[in-house]
């Protein structure tokens, strides 16, 4: 552990310089990844080139930007063609022609889960024949499909730092871009989830600290990665941008990232840095730090929990 030293010269110089427009350095941040999970549960990592994503919720028709997104859980989805032919198909349980019957029967069980959700909707209509025909391919389709593909949910959530969206992804198709295989559109039938940058999971959270106010304590864990629950607030001084000193305040850096806003309650997630030189000065958010050079210690600010 260690007590950062900081000279009135010094500090003087730092307040003059926070006063200047924001400097960067000229090193380019690394491109933002997405890791997309398919409905074979193959993944792939891709940049994603769509600047947003459409959602119905209740109150309206929303689009989230891509930048902001970090999760979108893929309720159930089918293509335009697929929904017309299998709601053709449901209707055909109900006609007067056994091979019409037999075959949207074929037809339904051959799309398994794809099917299930309108089938789950005919056994309700109360059509004595289509009902217990929906019931029969229902009963066929559970021991083709595991069970956990059965539940999914008619509707999708879009997470961000800041918020959870209910309701129905509007948007049919993404485009993106793979390193390997490099351009390709990805449709939402095919997907289960998507997830953008570092993310908290309910183990993470489990093991959660209380907020420590700086780093400092953490100068001999370079490397680890922690989780802390934190009020947001504006009020600590921080050096860095992005990368910040040990000794900045915890609170203020996840105002300042975007993280937290002024007063929140959240948990966020931490890696400890190493020695570290060139620490930018910026105003984000309404928060605004200091320049340094050289410090024996930084940290990063990566994620907050969903909801929270």
């Amino acid at each position: 552990m260690f007590t950062a030293f900081r000279s009135p010269r010094r500090l003087a110089a730092l307040v003059v310089l926070a006063v200047l427009p924001a400097a960067y350095s000229d090193e380019k941040p690394p491109e933002q990844v997405t890791e997309v999970k398919l409905s074979d549960d193959s993944t792939l990592k891709l940049k994603m080139l769509d600047s947003g994503v459409e959602i119905q919720i209740k109150y309206g028709k929303l689009v989230i930007p891509f930048a902001d997104i970090r999760k979108i859980e893929v309720g159930h989805h089918v293509t335009e063609e697929m929904g017309k032919q299998i709601d053709r198909a449901v209707s055909d349980l109900g006609s007067p022609q056994f091979r019409t019957r037999e075959e949207a029967t074929a037809l339904l069980t051959g799309l398994k889960d794809k099917a299930y959700p309108a089938l789950k909707r005919a056994a309700a209509t109360g059509d004595a024949e289509v009902v217990k025909r929906a019931e029969e391919v229902m009963e066929k389709i559970k021991g083709l499909v595991p069970e956990a593909k059965l539940l999914v949910p008619e509707f999708d959530t879009i997470i961000t730092n800041d918020s959870k969206f209910t309701g129905k992804i509007t948007t049919q198709q993404l485009k993106a871009k793979s390193a390997s295989l490099g351009d390709m559109t990805l449709k939402f039938a095919d997907l289960t989830a998507l997830t953008t940058g570092p993310t908290i999971d309910e183990r993470e959270l489990a093991n959660a600290v209380p907020d420590p106010g700086s780093m400092t304590q953490y100068q001999n864990q370079v490397g680890k990665t922690l989780v802390f629950k934190v009020t947001g607030a504006a009020g600590a001084t921080l050096w860095g941008t992005e990368m910040y000193t040990l000794d900045s305040g915890l609170a203020t850096a996840a105002v300042h990232m975007g993280v937290l806003k002024v007063g929140q309650v959240g948990y966020v997630k931490v890696t400890i840095l190493g020695p570290s030189v060139n620490f930018v000065g910026s105003t984000r958010n309404g928060v605004t730090s200091n320049p340094y050079q050289t410090y024996p210690g930084a940290y990063k600010v990566h994620a907050k929990a969903p909801g929270t």
